[in-house]
């Protein structure tokens, strides 16, 4: 076959099936967060068991950028969950097999550092409260008294408290304080958030904020670039161009 019906060849099977890609979520990052360290986020001692479990579970995947999954299989048991003075690091039940199975994966730790432990000013402060160390440690000694499991996340509801919570409860945790946040600013979602989107947001945010690709396929446990651009990298610039309309509208008034 000659180079030129190769490349016809190639360009009638993207036509026929091109890579259309799901809009990005309809959620804001920013005001999530910018809301965890705001009443009824804080005090740590003034908020309910509900609310501590979704603000740790939410801290913990956007920091980390993992699978519901694996955050499902994460084990308080030493030695998979360490304290250390400048990050805390997590690992997955032994028995848990991860959807990449990797030797590497199967073995890697979730780092998650300390964020303005020793702050200095008020707007520090405020930041230290998304600090995923400290709310951890925080969460860990709330569920003590009724732990009866191993698994990191349990479950808040009375009649199974301290039990050990299923993936689809994690996903529907992760949902639940993004829709209770925006309800509580007075503010609208345009679809239901996906859990899943969490992990598309930590890895385009890190990307756009420049961090090098191979750490954030290490931290996404992706085995390559291509997993990423082709299915997670948002476009974070769409935003952007819809300045140039409001730019052109504004020309009006000039």
């Amino acid at each position: 076959m000659s180079h030129k019906l190769c490349k016809a060849f190639l360009r009638g099977i993207f036509l026929l099936k091109p890579p259309i890609r799901d809009p990005p979520p309809q959620w804001d990052l920013n005001l999530v967060l910018t809301s965890l360290i705001l009443p009824p986020f804080k005090p740590a001692a003034a908020y309910s068991l509900k609310l501590l479990s979704w603000k740790t579970l939410f801290l913990v995947a956007i920091t980390s950028a993992r699978r519901v999954s694996e955050l499902h299989a994460l084990c308080v048991r030493p030695p998979y969950l360490i304290f250390h003075k400048d990050r805390v690091s997590l690992r997955s039940n032994p028995s848990f097999l991860p959807k990449v199975a990797s030797q590497t994966n199967l073995n890697q730790s979730i780092d998650l550092p300390v964020f303005f432990p020793n702050y200095s000013d008020r707007a520090e402060q405020k930041l230290h409260y998304l600090d995923v160390h400290r709310q951890l440690r925080y969460y860990l000694d709330k569920t003590k008294i009724f732990r009866k499991s191993d698994q990191l996340f349990l479950s808040y509801a009375e009649n199974r408290k301290g039990l050990p919570v299923s993936k689809v409860t994690l996903s529907r945790w992760l949902s639940s304080v993004i829709t209770y946040i925006y309800q509580l600013r007075g503010k609208e979602l345009v679809s239901n958030p996906k859990a899943h989107s969490t992990r598309a947001l930590a890895t385009s945010t890190a990307f756009q904020a420049r961090l090098p690709i191979d750490t954030i396929c290490a931290a996404a446990t992706w085995a390559s670039p291509h997993t990423f651009i082709t299915h997670y990298k948002l476009d974070m610039a769409s935003r952007n161009r819809a300045n140039f309309g409001s730019t052109v509208l504004k020309s009006l008034f000039q």
